[in-house]
């Protein structure tokens, strides 16, 4: 008994392979934090490129004082090529206006995967404050996101970007097709 208990002792106060140790419990911790942390960035990098590109678009169709479905079709080719890794979305582009009655009606709408804007649609709060016979462009962008891995907390998605925005030069911004 007392060769076990000193045995016991030795092995208490033996320090080799401690550092093996920690490094085997240590080390899947610190990949996992490694690889989330990359997909974090990544996630809230694409994210915010997503972003700007809406407002570039806005900015591009404020600028013009009518558009066609061709130009909103290379609107999104635009999209995709300022975005890393050209994912395939999506853009729609709306010109609302109050009319003379008071109501807020959709003067026209086109999106590049077929799906018009309809008055129910339309999030009365993300409007400013509207008189008779004003109008503004609704610029929505969506773009798919698939994480590098979903297995840390970020699941696949698609980032939905609604700017609304008024036509610089006209009072009402046109589409050519309608």
């Amino acid at each position: 008994m007392k060769r076990l208990l000193s045995a016991f002792r030795a092995f208490k106060k033996d320090e080799t392979a401690t550092l093996t140790v920690e490094f085997v419990i240590l080390m899947p911790v610190l990949i996992f934090w490694f690889i989330g942390s990359v997909v974090f960035y990544d996630a809230f990098d694409a994210r915010a490129g997503a972003q700007k590109t809406s407002y570039t678009l806005a900015d591009i169709v404020s600028r013009q004082s009518e558009v066609s479905n061709d130009f909103i079709d290379q609107l999104l080719v635009l999209q995709n090529r300022m975005l890393p890794l050209e994912p395939v979305g999506s853009v729609r582009v709306s010109t609302l206006q109050v009319s003379d009655a008071g109501n807020l009606e959709v003067l026209w709408s086109y999106s590049t995967e077929g799906t018009a804007l309809t008055i129910d649609d339309v999030d009365l709060t993300s409007l400013p404050p509207m008189d008779v016979e004003d109008s503004v462009v609704i610029v929505e962008s969506y773009v798919p996101y698939v994480p590098l891995a979903d297995w840390v907390g970020v699941v696949q998605q698609t980032w939905a970007n609604k700017i609304v925005t008024q036509a610089r030069f006209v009072d009402a911004l046109e589409n050519s097709d309608f």
